[in-house]
């Protein structure tokens, strides 16, 4: 029994490219998505949490030892709080930030983003330090100077403090009677912003040199251990980024090695407009307000510092020197970042790699904000609208393959025909489909096309809806609280191993269950283009949806929720333009005639004059004349 060999290939290219669209999903995730979170481990010891030293490993020789003046001036300085006071947690707090500083080292123990309902959804970004005293802690906002003078020795001692709670401010001061005094002095602004100004006051009798040119700042103001976010295993990894020149540079926490030296940096730039952390919806920056910064960060994924430094200064007797920053600890919400400062707007990527995905994936969640701020204000329902939307933009392609499809529906019996006359001669085969497709207009490829096209705003929702912040704790229609996270119909009291993975099926989620159903009645709704798929490509159509939905078993709901409806929204679609009296007649088109160029008449006539003399010619030779009969000549 013959069969429709060219029905075949076009479903075969139909295959193709699904599991083309489900192996570049799989694998952006494998390559761009963070994986699990590794085990918790306990709080590190005193050892592990002291900072780093900040000197260059290749730039130890330039810096000079501790002199005999210096170790007097450090025994000026108040002594190590090695044991803890009730009144060193010092908390400032507006209507966007509640902030809790200790007085050793004039640091930030803890910070709140305030956000929902009276805080019901806020965050705390600090890693907590648990029975470690603050002394031994790493905390965010410690100063480390150069190495050869105090290094981070101020950060292990109890500082005096003045709040001012009707400004949001508190002033810190430190001093060593006879060598210097400190005073760091935070303000909480608009925006999810700290103001953090730094002065140095020189009270020695000489002029104090603070850090060495291109080699070390003369103080950086640091933020660490890490960022305690809880949205590490998003649509975006966890990332140090810093702005300079109008490009940022991109750095993953998860490849961060500490330097070989623990008196070097990991990685150090000079001139950043500013240095950040980032993952999917929180970032913690660091702004200079001074001119020639240096950013650095140093560490390991877990335990990491990023710090901005100030150039080397010359502080004259009696005269003090003052550098300030800018701080933003909040989510990545295009507005509050452009708040902060002009430009840290730009910390916000959802693709780094392809620009163009980036700015393709922005205007996808511009219009998705459009509908929740002008139409409902409910996420679930801005998906939905911005899916219909996404759909009719589709349309266009969708009709002409169905219109394609129908057209190749109506050639089956002439391919059967080709094939009974060519037998086994592939190549003869291929070459007259083919002539019989351009003569009666129809695209091989034309089902196909539209699955290419759609790809891109696939792979941009996908990572946008998985990371945008609006959608994070963003509830949509009863058990769906969150459209972050799966939506969980129930859970399970036991775990389900998917094989071949490290997936866990731990609770029912209705959504990709859904999709899945849909996917299968949609494929067997869909025309096909010649007589009815043989078993095994009616089994593997029915695979790749249910694999497909495993897949997506555990991704946000948001982003299933879109599958969900975009796939009932085709299936509605082929339902409507199967009812559309379409013409299908296949007509033999004619060959079109084209002008012969001159060049190529004048090229015609010339081989036809060559061909008439070679013909003179050789009668001439069988002794004839041009019209062929015996010539009397001698």
């Amino acid at each position: 029994m013959l069969d429709d060999n060219r029905d075949k290939e076009v479903q075969r290219k139909q295959l193709i490219a699904i599991v083309l669209m489900t192996l570049l999903v799989v694998g952006w995730s494998y390559f761009f998505l963070p994986t699990a979170p590794p085990a918790k481990t306990p709080p590190p010891t005193p050892q592990e949490a002291r900072p780093l030293e900040t000197q260059p490993a290749q730039n130890t020789t330039a810096s000079s030892p501790v002199t005999i003046q210096d170790a007097a001036a450090l025994a000026a300085w108040p002594p190590v709080a090695n044991s803890p006071d009730p009144s060193d947690e010092v908390i400032l707090q507006d209507d966007q930030l509640a902030v809790t500083f200790t007085r050793v080292g004039a640091r930030l123990k803890r910070a709140t983003v305030l956000l929902g309902d009276k805080g019901a959804d806020s965050i705390q970004l600090v890693p907590e330090m648990k029975d470690v005293p603050d002394a031994e802690a790493v905390y965010p906002f410690g100063l480390r100077f150069s190495s050869q003078y105090l290094g981070d020795e101020l950060d292990k001692r109890r500082w005096e403090v003045l709040v001012n709670t009707e400004t949001h401010t508190a002033v810190f001061t430190i001093e060593a009677p006879g060598v210097a005094k400190v005073i760091k002095t935070f303000t909480l602004d608009k925006g999810h912003t700290i103001d953090v100004n730094v002065e140095y006051v020189n009270l020695e009798s000489a002029v104090r040199v603070l850090g060495l040119d291109k080699v070390e700042p003369a103080f950086s103001l640091n933020w660490g251990p890490n960022v305690e976010s809880g949205d590490k295993t998003k649509g975006v990894q966890q990332t140090v980024v810093w702005r300079k020149t109008g490009k940022n540079e991109h750095h993953p926490t998860a490849n961060l090695k500490p330097p070989a030296d623990s008196n070097s940096y990991s990685t150090r730039v000079l001139g950043p407009d500013w240095i950040a952390v980032k993952s999917a919806y929180f970032v913690v920056a660091l702004k200079p307000n001074f001119e020639e910064p240096e950013g650095w960060v140093s560490g390991d994924p877990k335990h990491f510092r990023i710090g901005v430094g100030a150039p080397r200064m010359q502080v004259e007797p009696g005269k003090s020197e003052t550098r300030s920053f800018r701080a933003y600890l909040g989510p990545t919400l295009g507005k509050s970042l452009r708040e902060a400062w002009p430009g840290l707007d730009e910390v916000l990527e959802f693709f780094t790699m392809f620009k163009f995905m980036d700015t393709f994936a922005k205007w996808l969640l511009a219009i998705l904000n459009w509908f929740h701020n002008n139409l409902i204000a409910n996420y679930g329902l801005a998906i939905i609208f911005l899916t219909v939307l996404v759909r009719l933009a589709v349309f266009p392609l969708t009709m002409k393959s169905m219109k394609n499809m129908k057209k190749m529906q109506k050639l089956a019996p002439e391919l059967e025909k080709i094939k009974a006359e060519v037998g086994d001669n592939q190549q003869e085969l291929q070459k007259r489909m083919m002539e019989m497709y351009r003569e009666r207009g129809v695209s091989p490829l034309g089902g196909c096309l539209p699955m290419f096209l759609q790809l891109p705003v696939f792979i941009a929702l996908y990572r946008m809806l998985w990371s945008a912040f609006e959608l994070r704790r963003a509830p949509f229609f009863l058990w769906m609280t969150d459209l972050s996270e799966p939506d969980r119909f129930f859970s399970l009291s036991f775990g389900i191993p998917v094989p071949f993975s490290s997936m866990v099926i731990d609770s029912i989620n209705l959504l990709p269950i859904l999709g899945g159903v849909a996917m299968v009645l949609s494929v067997k709704l869909t025309p096909t283009s010649g007589p009815a798929m043989n078993p095994q490509q009616k089994m593997m159509m029915t695979i790749m949806p249910v694999f497909f939905s495993i897949f997506c078993y555990n991704l946000a709901a948001g982003l299933n929720l879109y599958i969900l409806i975009s796939t009932l929204l085709g299936i509605g679609q082929n339902m409507i333009v199967q009812r559309i009296n379409i013409d299908v007649d296949v007509k033999e088109k004619k060959p079109l005639t084209q002008s012969k160029h001159f060049y190529s008449i004048a090229q015609a006539r010339k081989r036809q004059m060559n061909k008439e003399v070679r013909r003179d010619k050789k009668l001439k030779d069988l002794g004839m004349d041009g019209k062929g009969k015996k010539s009397n000549k001698k």
